[in-house]
């Protein structure tokens, strides 16, 4: 297995088990957009130069062509400017212009923000969480900073403690999307 940056042929994967953590945020647009419009957008917005090293990093474990984890992060204060991404395909795809994706603001500006860790339901308990955590310096360094920030639903203790293993400690109480998160950080 490797740990490696994504490449655009990762993306339909990637955005597989980008969906899995969308259902559990239960975002408010995925009752407004069809499956196929989702998945299309996602696609379209991970594929763009933003999402492909511009702005945000994502970071796959693999085995051959196979994505067993991913993660996706930022640094915080190209938050909004990633979110507006979105928007770009709207049109093309049948969206209405209304549609918010992501309203909250997650990040703290200076922090590389994790704002996704998802690891294949069949590869899960095999280390490979802990793999893609372990790879979070070597990012932070690729960006220049020093902390990593990331959010954990009240709902998921298993995560917060593997979070906390490796380094995280916890910030501050944070709500978004209606759903209570602590806000945690590491000094890498």
């Amino acid at each position: 297995m490797q740990i490696q940056t994504a490449q655009i042929k990762d993306v339909p994967q990637i955005v597989t088990l980008v969906k899995v953590i969308l259902e559990e945020m239960e975002l408010p647009a995925l009752h407004e957009l069809s499956d196929e419009q989702l998945t299309k957008l996602f696609e379209k917005t991970f594929s763009s130069p933003e999402y492909q090293g511009d702005l945000a990093n994502l970071i796959v474990a693999k085995d051959q062509d196979e994505v067993l984890g991913m993660m996706f992060g930022y640094i915080g204060k190209n938050e909004q400017q990633l979110f507006d991404v979105f928007s770009r395909y709207y049109t093309e795809l049948g969206i209405p212009e209304k549609t918010v994706i992501f309203s909250d603001r997650e990040a703290d500006a200076n922090e590389w923000y994790l704002n996704t860790l998802c690891v294949d339901a069949h590869h899960r308990g095999e280390g490979i969480g802990t793999q893609l955590l372990n790879y979070l310096p070597t990012v932070a360094k690729q960006v220049h900073t020093n902390e990593v920030g990331l959010l954990v639903d009240f709902k998921n203790p298993q995560a917060e403690k593997l979070y906390q293993r490796i380094g995280f400690k916890k910030d501050r109480v944070q709500i978004v999307a209606g759903h209570n998160y602590n806000h945690l950080k590491m000094t890498v």
